[in-house]
């Protein structure tokens, strides 16, 4: 039977690597957790504060953007707090936002932008337009997020 289980993980091994291949695909993609696995072991009743960063972090050796898009929160009629980051930055907040909100940003090819939108349980949109008239992320639910990254 183990050599049944290893003939299987082999098959699918090559079958991967043919999938790729003939895909194009040569670079594997990685990511960063959304949730913070240190925060999986924090006392659920301590209150979470959170920073505003008040800068974008420089972008790590890229040539010209790909872009811009415009991120963006409607809906709800009383403040909210909109959290993002813009091509893999650090998080920034803004607290007591009444919408609409938007952020305009250069895009650059395989770094991710995100905003999440906190308005208790209404129901908000957040949307990611790409050059003004791409739709490339949209949710509309209490508590949204969109996401992006342009891998052209």
């Amino acid at each position: 039977m183990r050599s049944l289980g290893n003939t299987v993980g082999m098959v699918v091994g090559t079958v991967a690597v043919i999938v790729m291949a003939a895909t194009g695909c040569t670079e594997i993609a990685t990511g960063t957790p959304v949730a913070d696995p240190a925060a999986a072991t924090e006392s659920t009743t301590a209150p979470k504060t959170r920073a505003s960063a008040t800068t974008t972090a420089p972008v790590p050796d890229q040539s010209a953007p790909v872009g811009s898009a415009v991120m963006s929160v409607t809906g709800g009629s009383g403040p909210v707090t909109i959290s993002y980051r813009i091509n893999g930055g650090p998080e920034q907040t803004e607290t007591n936002v009444f919408l609409p909100w938007e952020k305009r940003y250069p895009v650059y090819e395989k770094l991710e932008s995100e905003v999440t939108a906190d308005g208790g349980d209404t129901s908000l949109i957040c949307t990611i337009i790409m050059e003004g008239d791409m739709l490339v992320s949209f949710k509309s639910e209490p508590r949204p997020t969109c996401n992006f990254a342009y891998w052209g």
